[in-house]
Order: C-alpha cells, then structure tokens, then sequence
C-alpha cells in the first residue's frame, strides 16, 4: 500500500469521526453541523466547514484554533458567539482554500496568518487534496469523465480512477486484459420544507368616548297653596283691627343630577395556536440512466 493510500484510510476514519458533529457557540446555542474536513500535514482537524441555517442554505469555516472538540457528546464549541460565526467568512464546496482565503478566515477570528504564501499553494496542494464534504465521492476527484460519472480499473480488487485518455486501444499493452469499470452515479434532488415564524397582522383594541343623551322619568313632589275665604260673624275687638303681613313658605323638590362611572364590560382577546397544513409545490431535477448497446462484435473470415 502507498504512502497516499496509507494516508487516505486515515483521512476516511477521521472523516467518520466528525461526520455529522454539532457546532455550539460559547453559550451552547447551536450553529450548525460539521459538512466538510479539513486536515493539516499531521492529519490533525484544521478547519471545519459548516453547514448552518434550518435548511443548510449556507456554510462557513470555522478554524479548529478556536474550537473545542467533545467526542463523548459529539458536538464542537466555538469560543465565539453564535452571530459572530454566522456573519463569518462564506464558504462553498467549490471554493478553494488559498492562503489569502485562509488568511481571511483567521483575520476575522483573530488568529495569525499563515506560514507563507510562496511556498504553500491551495489547500488542496499539500494535504493530498483531502477533505471531507456531504455528498463527495470518488466520481468527484482527478480521474472523472462527466459529471457524476467516474471510469477506472478494478484489476487490484479495487476501484482505481483514470483520465479518459488513458482508457481503450491507446492504452499501451492489451486493454482486453483489463478489468474496467464506468461508476455512473445518478442524483435527484428532494424536496424539503419547514417553517418560520413571520408576523401576520395585529389585533388592535381602542377604546373610544361616545356621547348620547339619555332620559330618566324622576318623582318630585312640591307643596300647593289653596287659597279658601269662609264667611264668620260676630263683633270683632279694636285689637284685631289693623295691618299686618305673614309670610308662608312654599316647599317644592329639585330635581339633582350626578354621574358616575360604572364598569360595564370586559373584552378579553386570547391567542390559541392553531395547527394547519399547507402544500407546497416546487420543481425537483432527477437524473435518469440509460444504458445504449452500439458495440459490434468481428465476424470471423476464412481464407
């Protein structure tokens, strides 16, 4: 076994390792999972790609300098916060890990920079090109003749790419003796939903001043003078002769008005959860095989 095969069965164990790890901030709110690897010369964990959003719409990269690794409970915490990391450096699996992009990555979180520029190339360059991502196959490596679609040579017992060129008559030697394999890997995608809270609207409640006029039929009472003159007779004396005046008070009841405030009605607005079902619609790609036979056999001619 070489030296890079030897390495390569590292790197597939150390990829299943972390395959799937939870990534906290500091605080232990979740930030994501791990999606893709990233080893150094020693085969030791230098940068972790993560998948972060409720559907994985979007990934960074996150330096293992700053992280703590718990393999018992499966799960990485940054020593950053959860919005410092999502407004982090973006990161796709098609972006190449240069230096001036590594450097990008440990500026932000405060890390130095790398070694040097000149003598270290793309990521790719001097780990042997091996990194983890969701998804990656050997269909994606050197050695691929279509998308999806990867041709080598299974004379070892194991599956070895090579270039398309190097496949058929212009390969040096008899091809007959070779034992080929074309790996055509079909994909489709699928469909996925989820939720999201957004505001739908607001209950407003306003209380308003309105004037009517009201009667009320109240009972009063109040006191009349009647006024009788009833004919006497006999002499009257000189000290009933003269001039005089009396008043007589007339009582009558008023009526009073008052007003006062009286609770009259409470209105009570209550929120209940309710459960629903959507659907939604959207287009999805699959990707179909087919298999079209044109090989032609030799007929055989005699002399």
């Amino acid at each position: 076994m070489t030296e890079y095969e030897q390495r390569s069965d590292r790197f597939t164990a150390i990829e299943d390792q972390y395959a799937g790890y939870t990534v906290v901030d500091e605080s232990g709110s979740k930030i994501g999972k791990v999606d893709d690897l990233f080893l150094d010369e020693s085969d030791q964990p230098e940068y972790f790609g993560v998948k972060m959003g409720f559907l994985g719409t979007s990934s960074t990269l996150i330096p293992a300098d700053i992280a703590t690794i718990n393999n018992e409970q499966g799960f990485i915490e940054v020593s950053q916060t959860k919005d410092a990391v999502k407004d982090g450096p973006a990161f796709d699996d098609d972006r190449e890990i240069t230096p001036e992009y590594e450097n990008e990555v440990r500026s932000y979180y405060g890390l130095g920079a790398v070694d040097s520029t000149e003598d270290r190339g793309t990521y790719g360059d001097y780990d042997g090109g091996e990194h983890s991502g969701a998804g990656t196959t050997d269909s994606e490596s050197a050695g691929t003749v279509g998308s999806g679609m990867s041709m080598g040579d299974t004379e070892s017992g194991e599956f070895r790419e090579h270039e398309r060129n190097q496949e058929g008559l212009s390969q040096p030697g008899s091809d007959l003796q070779d034992e080929d394999e074309l790996r055509v890997q079909r994909s489709e995608e699928e469909l996925r939903a989820g939720t999201r809270e957004r505001e739908a609207g607001a209950m407003k409640v306003r209380k308003r001043v309105r004037t009517d006029r009201e009667q009320i039929e109240v009972p009063v009472k109040h006191e009349e003078v009647t006024v009788e003159r009833v004919p006497v007779e006999g002499e009257a004396t000189e000290a009933q002769i003269g001039e005089d005046e009396v008043s007589v008070p007339v009582t009558e009841e008023e009526v009073v008005v008052d007003k006062r405030a009286v609770a009259k009605e409470e209105v009570r607005l209550r929120k209940d959860t309710v459960e629903d079902t959507e659907v939604v619609e959207e287009d999805v790609r699959r990707e179909e095989i087919d298999v079209e036979d044109a090989t032609e056999r030799g007929s055989r001619t005699g002399l």
